[in-house]
């Protein structure tokens, strides 16, 4: 079923005529869509590596399976997110890992849904010889991350996304993106009043929560991808078993 989303300065009964010819010499075929099953979710932590030799930097991915973007933690957990690695200079993960220790020009964290779940990713590009620094640090700072949150965080947090959601629709093209998004999701329209509320509303115990809940470090998949020469036995650092090299695994079986 397809689905048209337009932004135009002419009525809608001229657009909607403008799409009849469309409509009429459609032709549509039968497509079948497989379903696939939700993977397991992660019982520890695992390393894996793959090698590129001579790589003079790492890039880290780090996640688990998380949430769609219809459930109804995932806005919560977005505004947990802010702090850690989705503001920009604001976050934690660049404050230490970027202004700090100078590992890398960029990190970020984010959760990204849609009607089914989908991850919560920490990437970065890091110097290779700082692979191990790099990771021990990321998974420091998503342990202390909860605890550690207070009401200075949470105010910096409130302020940064109530002004930036104020401009986030300015565009015609941003604007037509909402459009999608509350066609998508079923969302009503004034879903973005209902996110300014929760985000008004969010206290430190509840990011506190949701960082126990969502941010467990021993529950994710740590990727490096780098020189395994001088970084691969050097990861089992990290505390998470031997890093398993993955240039040569066989894909499972569909």
């Amino acid at each position: 079923q397809a689905k048209v989303a337009a932004l135009t300065p002419e009525k809608r009964k001229q657009l909607v005529e403008s799409l009849e010819e469309l409509k009429n010499n459609w032709k549509s075929t039968e497509v079948t869509i497989p379903e696939l099953g939700q993977p397991k979710p992660i019982e520890s932590s695992q390393v894996y590596f793959y090698d590129v030799p001579n790589a003079k930097q790492s890039v880290l991915n780090i996640g688990y399976l998380a949430l769609a973007e219809t459930d109804p933690n995932f806005y919560p957990a977005t505004i947990l997110n802010y702090r850690l690695g989705g503001g920009g200079f604001a976050s934690q993960l660049t404050q230490e890992l970027r202004e700090g220790k100078g590992y890398t020009y960029g990190v970020r964290s984010r959760f990204q849904g849609s009607t089914e779940p989908g991850p919560f990713m920490i990437s970065s590009g890091v110097r290779t010889n700082v692979t191990l620094e790099s990771t021990l640090l990321i998974k420091q700072i998503l342990e202390n991350y909860g605890k550690e949150f207070n009401e200075s965080d949470l105010e910096t947090t409130k302020s940064s996304m109530i002004k930036s959601n104020a401009r986030a629709f300015e565009t015609s093209r941003a604007k037509l993106s909402m459009l999608q998004d509350m066609s998508t999701y079923g969302w009503k329209a004034n879903y973005l009043q209902d996110r300014i509320a929760t985000v008004e509303g969010m206290t430190v115990e509840e990011i506190q929560s949701l960082s126990k809940q969502y941010l467990n470090q021993d529950k994710m998949i740590w990727l490096v991808v780098g020189d395994a020469k001088t970084q691969l036995d050097r990861m089992e650092e990290l505390g998470f078993g031997k890093a398993i090299l993955i240039n040569d695994m066989t894909p499972p079986e569909q």
